[in-house]
């Protein structure tokens, strides 16, 4: 009982940090996505009082005028009394950038915009913008730190888990240290052990990784979010093959070289 009990301890340690890493890297995945779709639907919104063909700024991806052709005619509809044509209508630009910018950069691209003389007004939403520009890095970073402190809480939990083995296979650890047997072959017990278990603790995570992405929730966040997310199972077993067994090998290797 006790033995299976220390191998359920490390299957669920490196299934954690599998899993952390893999919310982790869907997650950035989505927040850039949802940013990119932000990107889209945001513009800035500039009054000229002559045409403007290019502004050559590298934050600016495009430029476009605003057809304000039928506001004019409701203008002339209501306000029949005055002669349109003697007026001189400004021109409307809407401006896309090539990034959801920070609050500063906004204020910089702002004030690019302001020292140009013919540009009479901005209309940036910075208020809504800031927002939720703050809202996306809040959730990087928590989600960031949450891979981290899991990352180093499980990696130290396996590592005490690989001194108990050790404990347990010290007296043919110590014999065959004596009859100057090579390294990897001293610690061969722990290795296999280790291997073994990262492999059902892959087996673990990729299980529980397709029960979350063809949940009903994950499915209606993806489409609340209006973004397309194609996960690719072949690259993500690939990549959480290696990580298990780089994570399996490297604290075998420092639990075999302490003099405990």
């Amino acid at each position: 009982m006790s033995y299976l009990k220390s191998h359920v301890t490390l299957i669920l340690a490196l299934s954690s940090i599998l899993l952390t890493i893999f919310l982790f890297t869907i997650f950035n995945k989505i927040l850039k996505l949802y940013e990119k779709n932000i990107v889209n639907n945001y513009s800035l919104v500039i009054v000229s009082t002559s045409k403007i063909e290019n502004l050559n700024y590298e934050e600016i991806d495009s430029i476009k005028q605003i057809d304000i052709s039928k506001q004019i005619e409701k203008m002339k509809q209501e306000y029949k009394n005055i002669d349109f044509s003697k007026i001189d209508l400004p021109y409307f630009y809407k401006l896309k950038l090539k990034k959801f910018p920070s609050p500063s950069e906004l204020q910089i691209i702002t004030q690019k915009l302001k020292n140009k003389p013919f540009i009479k007004r901005i209309l940036t939403h910075s208020s809504s913008q800031e927002k939720i520009y703050n809202l996306l890095m809040l959730l990087k970073t928590i989600t960031k730190t949450s891979m981290i402190i899991t990352s180093i809480l499980g990696f130290l939990l396996i590592i005490k888990q690989l001194e108990v083995w050790k404990l347990l296979h010290s007296e043919r650890m110590y014999i065959m240290e004596l009859f100057g047997a090579p390294f990897w072959l001293k610690g061969a017990a722990l290795f296999k052990i280790a291997i073994i278990d990262s492999i059902f603790a892959i087996l673990i995570t990729l299980t529980i990784i397709y029960f979350i992405t063809h949940s009903i929730i994950f499915s209606h966040l993806i489409q609340s979010l209006n973004i397309s997310l194609e996960i690719n199972y072949l690259q993500i077993f690939s990549y959480l093959f290696i990580i298990s067994f780089s994570i399996s090998l490297i604290s075998s290797i420092i639990v075999v070289m302490s003099k405990k």
